[in-house]
């Protein structure tokens, strides 16, 4: 029994000149400044286009700050998170922060757009796959289907007036690992644009987004094949928006022959079986994470017209035998 592990799934391809000509006629040359951190559970990097090193290290701690806080009140491992106070809670109506209220909101409502493929609520059969043991093996269908009853977005509700999050089950536990790593690729955005950084980059092991390069360049961006991490599928560029990719290879183990994966189907509690990967273009990271996540699950046919149905969102499908679809935009 093997486990795997591949934090990232998109690359991004920098060209390797930048100039830019001031209204003075004087040449200052953009430079590119990249770090690499581990945060969110994943590898995490920033790239900046700037002029200055000292603004650009400066704007890309920033940013690494903020996704760091982020990180730590949607953990549900952090006992001051209040995603792992919901979990322990004695009362059904539990206190939140409107930050974390508000993202649990649109959670829900990608869950009522994917009909349940996308749903937070199925944090309660996580803990049934352990993919850090050296031995790795399915749970036993007994164990999934005692849990399955209580894994239903439709049995939460937000009050955003009153500040609590509501449960119809007292075993409800929820997971924002499908939502929340793309809304800390977006923060981070902010950050930079806020800092005025002249073009960057926020790639947090899949989840990547961007901000215009000051050059007028585009970035590229490969998507890797799902059965071939050293090829890339296809290789797009970006100017702006996400790009996000989940995969049954980013987390998994095989037992007896057999892929065991971290995406999970909220309906079986078995992992999702019906694609390789899915690569969803949206304006938010947060969107296109949630989106790539449900449409994995969903599969192909209900994907596409999920998408279809999403003006500004264009996708990426590879099916589980390897024959790719896409919406005709992408």
């Amino acid at each position: 029994m093997k486990k795997h592990y591949v934090t990232q799934s998109l690359i991004f391809i920098l060209p390797i000149f930048l100039f830019f000509v001031s209204t003075c006629s004087s040449k200052l040359e953009l430079q590119s400044y990249q770090v690499t951190r581990f945060a969110m559970g994943t590898v995490i990097e920033i790239t900046v286009l700037d002029y200055s090193k000292k603004h650009a290290y400066e704007s890309i701690d920033a940013a690494f700050e903020e996704i760091s806080r982020i990180g730590s009140l949607f953990y549900e491992g952090n006992p001051e998170s209040p995603l792992y106070q919901f979990s322990r809670r004695t009362l059904n109506n539990v206190p939140m922060p409107n930050e974390v209220l508000q993202l649990i909101q649109r959670g829900l409502k990608i869950s009522e757009l994917t009909d349940g493929c996308f749903d937070m609520t199925v944090g309660i059969i996580l803990p049934l796959y352990n993919f850090k043991t050296e031995s790795p093996a399915p749970p036993a269908i007994e164990d999934i289907n005692a849990l399955l009853s209580h894994v239903d977005y439709r049995s939460l509700s937000v009050d955003l007036e009153c500040g609590v999050l509501i449960s119809a089950s007292p075993k409800t536990v929820l997971t924002a690992g499908g939502i929340a790593k793309g809304y800390g690729v977006d923060r981070a955005i902010e950050i930079l644009k806020g800092k005025g950084v002249k073009g960057a980059l926020v790639n947090a092991g899949g989840d990547l987004r961007v901000l215009p390069r000051g050059d007028g360049k585009k970035w590229r961006v490969g998507i890797q094949d799902p059965r071939d991490l050293k090829k890339m599928l296809k290789i797009i560029e970006v100017d702006s928006n996400a790009v996000i990719t989940s995969g049954d290879y980013q987390k998994f183990f095989f037992y007896n022959g057999k892929r065991y994966h971290h995406l999970i189907n909220p309906k079986t509690g078995l992992p999702a079986d019906s694609c390789q990967s899915v690569t969803i273009l949206a304006p938010t990271a947060e969107m296109a994470d949630a989106l790539a996540t449900g449409i994995f699950v969903a599969g192909v046919s209900k994907g596409l017209v999920i998408l279809n149905s999403l003006p500004d969102c264009d996708g990426l499908i590879v099916r589980y035998d390897g024959k790719l679809f896409s919406t005709a935009d992408f």
